[in-house]
């Protein structure tokens, strides 16, 4: 070969490994960048992830547990409201349905209520635990049941005698709010107030009621 067509493609062929060599060398830095972009996560990064994934679990299980609580707690006063809303609107039913008769009280308690007629049916709402030696006993129990019972005028019902009406009442004794069944009075009255506690939830109803007929 000539060294006039030498001259001419050693120029060429120097120019192109020069541009080949730039080609390179940006694609291993290129590649390099890539590498370090990629990298994984370091130690402490996986560590606030995880402590972050832990408190986003305990403020989830805290939020559930209160909320079933909130359920539970709802169930038990529903249930209670229904059963005293029963017991009530039958105490009621039963006071204004009395004809021709008249109100006592025992030995000026409030917490027994008679209702005699004129025929000396007596009925009798009072307050029994099973823990009462007898009928007249002192309240010193937590709770007690409200029984109606029927009996003749002079005699007082056996413990525990008669149709349970509402259970878990609070002692007529108790701190405030306090069970109470009273008449007023004129003797033409009677107030019913229940109070109801179970697994630690009270729910208390209050009403008047005056018999159509006394």
């Amino acid at each position: 070969m000539d060294a006039k067509r030498r001259s001419k493609i050693y120029p060429i062929t120097y120019i192109y490994r020069k541009l080949l060599n730039r080609r390179l060398a940006v694609i291993i830095q290129e590649w390099g960048q890539i590498k370090v972009t990629n990298r994984g996560f370091t130690l402490i990064e996986t560590l606030i992830v995880l402590l972050l994934l832990a408190i986003l679990l305990g403020v989830s299980g805290f939020l559930f547990v209160v909320s079933l609580r909130a359920w539970d707690i709802g169930l038990t006063r529903a249930g209670i409201r229904e059963d005293v809303s029963y017991a009530m609107e039958k105490t009621v039913r039963d006071l204004k349905e009395m004809t021709n008769g008249r109100l006592s009280q025992y030995d000026s308690i409030a917490k027994t209520i008679r209702f005699i007629d004129n025929e000396g049916n007596t009925c009798v709402f009072y307050l029994y635990n099973s823990a009462d030696t007898s009928f007249d006993s002192s309240y010193t129990e937590d709770l007690y049941n409200l029984h109606k019972a029927n009996i003749t005028q002079e005699d007082d019902p056996a413990s525990g005698e008669g149709t349970l009406i509402l259970r878990d009442l609070v002692s007529p004794d108790a701190a405030a709010p306090a069970t109470a069944l009273t008449i007023e009075s004129d003797g033409t009255q009677v107030t019913l107030d229940f109070v109801v506690q179970r697994s630690g939830e009270i729910v208390r109803t209050r009403t008047k009621v005056r018999p159509r007929n006394l």
